[in-house]
């Protein structure tokens, strides 16, 4: 059974896949970057193309920005509604079927997960969100719960996990590229 729900912002499509009979499509990962942590630093990295872009944080927002600082592409700010103590790391993902590269940013508070956005440059050119908090919360995620998360290649796919304050796993998706629909979905598993 598939139902399908549009999730808030970009419009992301989300694909509850339930049952055995339908398969997301692929989405190889290539190679993952360590994940690096923003702090009163700026870091900065290149898109698909080779643009550079800078990755910058005033302590409350996490910025996505043009390397010569003109234009703010998106902003990323704790999902708790609590904007101090936030750290942010971010780290790329390369990806075959497509060909893409991807920024998977995660945002914490002492250990407990505020924040979480797959993010890359869209075949129009624009810089979009692919998956966040929201996405998760259409699976069954609770956003009102504490929450670790941890992602993780296996087979080639990015899979998120998130594990309670005791440390255990409590709620599991894949990401997915679906051709279909020229998106990226999430498999809860």
């Amino acid at each position: 059974m598939n139902r399908l729900g549009k999730a808030l912002g970009c419009a992301l499509l989300v694909s509850a896949l339930v049952g055995g009979g339908s398969v997301a499509s692929a989405m190889n990962v290539t190679g993952v970057s360590k994940a690096m942590t923003i702090g009163d630093k700026t870091v900065t990295a290149s898109d698909q193309e080779g643009n550079k872009v800078k990755f910058v944080t005033d302590g409350k927002v996490l910025r996505l920005m043009s390397a010569d600082g003109t234009e703010d592409y998106l902003s990323f700010n704790s999902f708790d509604g609590i904007y101090t103590g936030v750290s942010y790391s971010v780290r790329a993902i390369e990806t075959a079927d497509p060909a893409m590269r991807l920024y998977e940013i995660a945002a914490d508070r002492q250990g407990k997960s505020c924040g979480y956005w797959l993010v890359g440059k869209h075949s129009s050119g624009a810089w979009t969100t692919y998956v966040s908090w929201n996405s998760f919360a259409n699976l069954g995620f609770r956003t009102d719960r504490w929450h670790q998360l941890k992602s993780t290649i296996e087979n080639q796919q990015l899979v998120v996990t998130s594990y309670d304050s005791r440390g255990r796993m409590d709620w599991r998706a894949q990401v997915f590229w679906n051709d279909k629909d020229g998106w990226f979905g999430l498999k809860r598993f």
